[in-house]
């Protein structure tokens, strides 16, 4: 019989209270743990690539903007030297391409099957017009008329449209048609002469008036 059952309760009593804390702290201890662990592991979606980035970069410009672009690298005029912009569209068939003087903006049209060169061409003819407007005075423009023979003609069409679409064909026919295709074939390896005011000059490079 233990002599000093009350010194054994105590004991006892002890021992449970330190099994119990240390139990509580083991609890806690493996709770920090499984929060630290899991912040730090990576998750299924955040390490899968991001599908609309791998499908951005894979459509790449489309054939019309891709045949704009070839075509303006055969084009030896830099339109950012006239301030301009150029930019490519699905073809249409009333215009090849057009000019907008406020926006300084270019627009051509490119069809399925168009030729490099007569897109550079088209390009070329837009840069002829902006060219005039910046730099041909009303003297440049008589000289260049006498130039080709034509000193009497006009230099607009019938009314100064924005982009010549009511008068394509006439536009061929006056100062400004002649001058822009001129100036396209100085500037573009087309085999193309559109103008109907004069005959294809042998040099067009000659008859391009230098900016003041």
């Amino acid at each position: 019989m233990n002599p000093n059952p009350t010194l054994s309760v105590g004991v006892g009593g002890r021992s449970l209270l330190a099994v119990a804390v240390a139990i509580v702290l083991m609890l806690g201890l493996i709770g920090v743990m499984r929060v630290g662990g899991g912040g730090a592991r990576p998750t299924a979606a955040s390490t899968a690539p991001a599908a609309g980035g791998a499908i951005a970069s894979a459509q790449g410009p489309s054939p019309v903007v891709l045949t704009g672009q070839q075509a303006m690298g055969l084009v030896s005029f830099d339109p950012s030297l006239l301030g301009y912009h150029v930019g490519f569209r699905t073809g249409r068939k009333d215009i090849r391409a057009q000019i907008d003087r406020d926006l300084r903006k270019i627009t051509v049209y490119v069809s399925p099957g168009d030729a490099l060169h007569r897109v550079a061409h088209d390009i070329a003819h837009e840069l002829g017009h902006a060219y005039d407007a910046r730099y041909l005075t009303p003297l440049a423009r008589d000289r260049y008329l006498q130039a080709r023979g034509r000193p009497s003609a006009n230099w607009f069409p019938g009314f100064q449209a924005a982009d010549y679409t009511a008068l394509a064909l006439s536009d061929y026919g006056t100062g400004a048609g002649d001058f822009a295709e001129v100036f396209a074939l100085c500037h573009a390896p087309s085999p193309e002469f559109r103008s109907t005011l004069a005959p294809e000059p042998s040099d067009p490079c000659s008859l391009i008036p230098k900016p003041a």
